[in-house]
């Protein structure tokens, strides 16, 4: 996620609803309160921990979770509130993720933690393995699907990053806690879509996994905003009045992500990006040019056909195929 002053979301998306949840109390709207007995357990350790969240629920959205107001709530307002106590600092490395993964990894493997149950409510919400869904949990085949050369390459070169950061980080370790590669690229996932970056002056820059504000979903258009006080508190405030039963967003990287970054840290691509096309406008120039969509760079007729017969199959083809395997992303 591109950072926000006081704060960035490092950027998520919603985490597919997990089975075996309870029942779904319908709430205003199309959504459908979760009311699991982890979700129950969360709220309550929320509120222990002087978190203010009575204004929203975890609700199921056609199959997709989020956030949903369980109340009207006026522009303006703070929509949740969530004490730094309560969050899980991750430290400040800002370009590798595989440092703030490993650290999350022995948090949650510690035996003493788990001995004692903190934080395991929160825990509990994460995203399992199995529902991880970025590029680097792709299949070679399922990669180069995507035809998207972009994507594939900085993956291959992010997946190499975190392969030598997982090794080393398993070097020489007696006392320390170990972890498979798969727990190691479980805690990736929660670093790249869920994690923010919390800038003061005390600090700088500081990774915090925040609970229940991780859970907000993504929407480049969303007029909420995230925030940090000065004393110690994480917050969304509502841009615009809000209505029971809607589901809140608020725009990751301050809405200023294109697909190919959406991808490759969130799982997901966002239909009619405005942002892809105004970094395709960045190198325009007079002249045509050859491989990149014409209505930005003028391509005549001939440059657009040579640039569609990149692709190996036709968009005909990827609609037949997503019938018979179900959508990857």
């Amino acid at each position: 996620m591109a950072p926000l002053m006081m704060a960035k979301k490092s950027p998520k998306k919603g985490a597919p609803v997990a089975k075996g949840f309870g029942a779904k109390p319908t709430l205003a709207g199309k959504a459908s309160r979760i009311d699991s007995a982890d979700s129950e357990r969360f709220f309550q350790w929320l509120k222990a921990g002087g978190a203010s969240v009575s204004k929203v629920a975890i609700a199921d959205f056609d199959g997709l979770r989020g956030v949903a107001a369980e109340k009207n709530i006026e522009e303006g307002e703070v929509i949740v509130s969530i004490p730094r106590d309560i969050c899980l600092n991750l430290g400040s490395d800002g370009v590798n993720p595989g440092y703030a993964a490993a650290q999350l990894v022995r948090i949650e493997k510690d035996e003493e933690r788990r001995r004692n149950g903190w934080f395991q409510p929160f825990f509990d919400m994460l995203p399992k393995y199995e529902q991880c869904d970025t590029t680097e949990f792709y299949s070679e085949n399922e990669l180069n699907a995507l035809e998207w050369d972009a994507v594939i390459q900085e993956t291959k070169s992010r997946v190499a990053m975190l392969r030598s950061t997982y090794e080393a980080s398993q070097v020489g370790l007696s006392n320390d806690i170990k972890f498979t590669w798969e727990e190691f690229l479980w805690g990736v996932y929660q670093i790249v879509s869920r994690v923010l970056t919390i800038y003061t002056n005390e600090d700088g820059a500081v990774k915090y996994l925040i609970p229940m504000i991780d859970m907000f979903n993504h929407d480049a258009a969303s007029p909420h905003q995230l925030k940090a006080t000065r004393d110690g508190l994480f917050q969304i405030i509502a841009g615009k009045k809000i209505f029971a039963g809607q589901q809140i967003n608020f725009p990751y990287g301050g809405g200023n992500l294109n697909n190919d970054r959406i991808i490759q840290d969130y799982g997901f691509v966002e239909s009619s990006n405005s942002h892809d096309v105004k970094q395709l406008l960045l190198p325009a120039t007079s002249e045509p040019v050859q491989g990149i969509p014409y209505v930005c760079m003028g391509l005549d007729a001939q440059g657009l056909e040579a640039t569609l017969k990149r692709f190996s199959t036709t968009l005909d083809d990827d609609e037949i195929l997503l019938q018979k395997v179900g959508d990857m992303i």
